[in-house]
């Protein structure tokens, strides 16, 4: 098992082989002892890499359930419920949260109640409940006992630093944000260094001090090149977002684009990121006056922003359309944008005082608030499972489609993608693991499948993806773009060593010849065709061997 004492002065921090740690807390020998040692590390986890705790947090459950203590049991639910958080189910995971809160309260177990007080300081910066997130960070740090980890008190003085920012209190921040760069250096741990990097740069672009947001872009990258420590999507927009304010597009440009346009520079955790990062390239590109770039940009953007419903960075999208068309000299259409961004931005935050609403309601009285009539309705339309399009959606838009390609005699490509073998992963893994690569692989088909393409979820493990004016050539190699997107992905640390892979049926037709239950049903028979002749592969022809 691990040394409770695993950070030293001087030496640098390495993640723990959480496979190797999974089979011996499953074992009969596991002491309680051993376990709690193995939860100090995994609490942190989900803030260092989400998708490489939700395996680990599974198997914890699990033994926590065997060993029958009951205070192993609630830090356990309680990583559980962080991870809940950070994959978007805030709700029940604000009501995890507070019921261990509340259980750590009356059984005056000081350190679950100061790590129950920090992952609730986590769920209202998420609904933008900045008093009450400050007030939780506090309480974190305040009941956190003296003999912790070091990184576990680096979590807790990262949240407060957050917190403190957001309300404004920029040189308390900054002191917390001092203190989790001594905690970083004393241990070697590089990641939280680089953490703490990224927040503070943030910090000094409120500021306005570029001079001191430029010297942490430069430690940033210097401190990535010393420990070969990769730098995340996150970090590079950081950086890039910090290159434009200097006035250097150019390099911000430079920064991101191999992100964004190599998939091997690219992990599965940063996918959700692609779209930020997105815009920020195409704020460097039109600086810069490379306005069909920009625009190519800026539409893939849009596309994935629709894909996932990611209103608020739609909006932003709007806004940056309009500087482009003013840039363009294409007033009329930059003034018609900006109207449409404000009424966006209006009706975003009226759904968002709605959706906060609702989760209040859900966490602290146990039952949903009343929904707004056009949040229910795009909530309808959607999989709440990967934020993808749904087959009602689905139904609806392929009917106009065929309609419109009657009269245009435009082509449609339709691919339906299986995953491959994927009862193995629920059974072998979890349910919950068979989620987050669902997840992913939404994620995945999204970027894959370029605009115009529309991505939607069907049922299970069975994704549709519709290619309007796209050849039987086009839509076959964007076919064969997602199946080796999928294959290609890292995906040991979600699913270890079980792969992930697709088969995908096409079929292509002109001028909506035919209805779109043929068509799905030629798009099915292929599915089945590359099911049949050893899965992970693409049949676009009845004729295929």
């Amino acid at each position: 098992m691990p040394d409770q004492h695993l950070y030293h002065k001087g030496t640098q921090f390495k993640q723990p082989d959480w496979n190797l740690l999974a089979r011996k807390f499953e074992s009969d020998g596991c002491t309680p002892e051993d376990f709690g040692r193995v939860l100090d590390l995994l609490e942190i986890q989900p803030y260092r890499d989400i998708n490489s705790a939700i395996v680990p947090v599974q198997q914890a459950l699990r033994a926590a359930s065997r060993i029958g203590r009951e205070d192993l049991t609630q830090r356990a639910r309680l990583i559980h419920a962080d991870v809940l958080g950070r994959q978007g189910q805030v709700a029940e995971s604000g009501r995890l949260i507070r019921e261990i809160n509340a259980w750590a309260a009356k059984n005056e177990h000081e350190y679950i109640l100061a790590r129950s007080h920090r992952l609730l300081g986590g769920f209202f910066r998420r609904l933008g409940d900045q008093d009450s997130a400050l007030e939780n960070a506090l309480r974190g740090l305040k009941h956190l006992p003296s003999d912790v980890a070091p990184a576990t008190r680096a979590d807790h003085l990262m949240m407060l630093a957050l917190s403190l920012d957001e309300a404004g209190s920029h040189e308390d921040a900054k002191e917390r944000f001092d203190e989790v760069l001594e905690i970083a250096r004393a241990t070697g741990d590089v990641q939280f260094e680089l953490f703490a990097f990224n927040n503070m740069a943030f910090t000094y672009y409120d500021l306005g001090d570029l001079e001191k947001a430029a010297e942490l872009i430069e430690q940033i990258r210097r401190l990535s090149e010393r420990h070969g420590f990769p730098l995340i999507a996150m970090q590079l927009d950081t950086i890039a977002k910090g290159e434009i304010l200097l006035g250097r597009p150019e390099e911000a440009e430079k920064t991101l684009l191999p992100v964004i346009t190599d998939p091997s520079e690219r992990r599965l955790s940063e996918l959700a990121s692609l779209p930020e990062c997105m815009l920020t390239v195409s704020q460097a590109q039109l600086i810069q006056g490379k306005l069909n770039e920009a625009q190519a940009m800026l539409d893939e953007a849009r596309h994935l922003c629709e894909a996932h419903g990611l209103s608020r960075l739609s909006v932003q999208v709007r806004l940056r359309q309009a500087e482009l068309y003013a840039a363009a000299n294409l007033y009329k259409e930059a003034y018609e944008e900006y109207r449409r961004y404000h009424a966006d931005s209006e009706a975003l935050r009226s759904a968002e005082r709605e959706v906060k609403a609702r989760i209040f309601q859900a966490v602290f009285e146990a039952e949903e608030a009343r929904k707004s009539s056009e949040l229910f309705r795009e909530m309808a339309l959607r999989d709440p499972l990967t934020g993808l399009r749904n087959r009602r959606f689905i139904d609806e838009y392929l009917e106009q489609l065929l309609i419109q390609a009657r009269t245009s005699g435009d082509p449609i490509t339709l691919a339906i993608i299986d995953l491959d073998s994927f009862k193995r992963v629920n059974d072998t893994l979890s349910h919950a693991v068979g989620d987050m690569v669902l997840i992913n692989v939404a994620k995945i088909l999204s970027v894959a499948a370029a605009e115009p393409a529309v991505v939607g979820r069907m049922g299970g493990e069975e994704f549709i993806a519709i290619f309007p004016r796209t050849d039987e050539k086009q839509g076959v190699e964007l076919a064969e773009r997602m199946c080796r997107a999928i294959r290609g992905a890292d995906w040991s640390p979600i699913t270890g060593t079980l792969p992930v892979t697709a088969s995908i049926g096409v079929h292509t037709i002109f001028g909506g010849s035919i209805g779109s239950t043929e068509l799905l049903e030629i798009a099915d028979r292929r599915l089945y065709m590359a099911k049949r002749s050893g899965k992970d592969r693409v049949v676009f022809s009845d004729c295929y061997e």
